[in-house]
């Protein structure tokens, strides 16, 4: 997902709601509005995005929210209508959860009544002004950047936290239950509503995560810590932060870091300062969308013209092929799990360094060497594939290849080419390439 609008998160003052408001931040988007009832709370998770925030123009601000009145969470979306011009993504993340055991015999209404008006009425507040606000704004580019052209438009996203207690049950908490049911149902219908306008609406049902309000479910209800450690298979409870991975789906290869880049230019007093923070200007999916590129920088003369930031504006400007003739590309690419790449011979030297996990790098004459994190390659012309075996093949990688244009090269007197074989087809149109899985060697930007 292309990241890069206005962000509103209800109920973001901690937990899963914090992790959403900073990795939104981190993604990339232009604006990120913390609202909560614990307005103070709120505050100090908009300093956090203002620390990790990639966007250059980002801003953000702590606002109170009551979900249970309409008035309150009408005046949260005006206002952010007013401020930032509209709202691409809203995550709602309120939600109370039991603190001690209940059952149908002894459950009071007015407790009963409680849980339904904050995480069933409180999602159709939200939820229906966020469709009411959506509605309004013109469609815009799911990928404003064009890294992902395919993707059609939309006019926003809204996504509602639910639980794994919205598809089944155990006993103890059955408020709870009833209003995540309710809950899942209502995000389901609202999907059917909103799609024909453009607005994705999607559910997120994480099972035990390790948020305060887990912790205080553990405290009030005897045995429930026993009974949560019983039921993990894998030893432990998720984090906030793999929930909200999957809540912006910001990284294609799930499971990695979205890498920041950080330029940097000079002062009028000749000291060196901070340029820009941002995540990339160019980024591509390959082979069938098992690995995804992001373009760090790439340059097209050597020496390096670094006055009046004339290079920083021909990178952001320009994507570059596979290399760039005269210059260098510095690309970093994430591989998904098992990744098999073709079978292929860039006309470059490349220096290859593993980032994350571990990788066979097989060469056409069918010797090999198997690469950990931080083990670098010097590939010359080299014919070769990688494959991706990070835990055994179930777990994605990372390699940052920095390569830079050679002349012709010749063995046993035959030029040997560069031939991307089936990884041709992911460069088709930029400079360097034509209509083949060949590289051009005379086209140069």
């Amino acid at each position: 997902m292309d990241i890069s609008g206005n962000a509103l998160v209800v109920g973001g003052a901690g937990g899963i709601g914090q992790a959403c408001a900073v990795v939104l931040a981190k993604e990339g988007a232009s604006a990120v509005v913390v609202a909560d009832l614990d307005v103070k709370a709120a505050g100090e998770v908009v300093a956090r995005c203002i620390q990790v925030a990639t966007n250059s123009d980002f801003r953000a601000e702590a606002v109170h929210i009551d979900v249970t009145k309409e008035d309150s969470v009408q005046g949260v979306f005006r206002r952010m209508v007013e401020l930032y011009g509209r709202v691409d993504y809203c995550v709602n993340c309120v939600g109370i959860g039991a603190e001690g055991p209940c059952d149908i015999a002894s459950m009071p209404l007015a407790e009963f009544q409680r849980f339904l008006n904050i995480n069933t009425t409180g999602t159709f507040l939200v939820t229906k002004e966020a469709s009411v606000a959506m509605r309004a704004q013109k469609l815009r580019a799911v990928s404003p950047s064009g890294a992902f052209p395919n993707r059609g438009e939309t006019r926003g996203s809204i996504v509602n936290l639910c639980s794994a207690a919205s598809v089944g049950t155990v006993t103890g908490i059955l408020p709870y239950t009833t209003s995540k049911h309710a809950q899942l149902g209502l995000s389901k219908t609202s999907a059917l509503d909103n799609a024909p306008f453009g607005i994705r609406v999607n559910a997120i049902c994480p099972s035990w995560t390790d948020t305060p309000m887990v912790q205080r479910a553990n405290e009030g209800i005897e045995g429930h810590a026993d009974y949560v450690k019983a039921k993990l298979p894998i030893g432990r409870m998720a984090i906030p932060d793999e929930i909200a991975d999957a809540v912006t789906v910001g990284h294609p290869i799930q499971g990695l870091p979205r890498t920041v880049r950080y330029i940097t230019t000079h002062n009028s007093q000749g000291k060196s300062v901070f340029l820009s923070t941002d995540v990339g200007d160019h980024h591509k999916e390959l082979v069938n969308k098992s690995a995804l590129a992001n373009i760090i920088y790439s340059t097209h003369k050597h020496p390096v013209n670094l006055n009046n930031e004339v290079d920083v504006a021909y990178a952001r400007k320009n994507e570059p092929g596979i290399t760039v003739k005269g210059g260098t590309v510095c690309r970093l690419i994430d591989f998904a799990p098992g990744h098999v790449s073709p079978l292929h011979r860039v006309r470059s030297i490349d220096y290859c360094v593993v980032i994350e996990g571990t990788f066979r790098l097989v060469l056409d004459s069918g010797e090999e060497r198997l690469m950990s994190r931080g083990d670098v390659t010097v590939q010359r012309g080299t014919n070769h594939r990688w494959i991706n075996v990070t835990g055994s093949g179930t777990l994605p990688g990372r390699i940052l290849f920095v390569l830079q244009d050679i002349q012709d090269l010749e063995i046993a007197g035959l030029r040997i080419d560069g031939d991307l074989g089936d990884l041709g087809k992911d460069y088709v149109g930029l400079p360097g390439h034509g209509a083949g899985i060949h590289q051009d060697k005379q086209d140069e930007f």
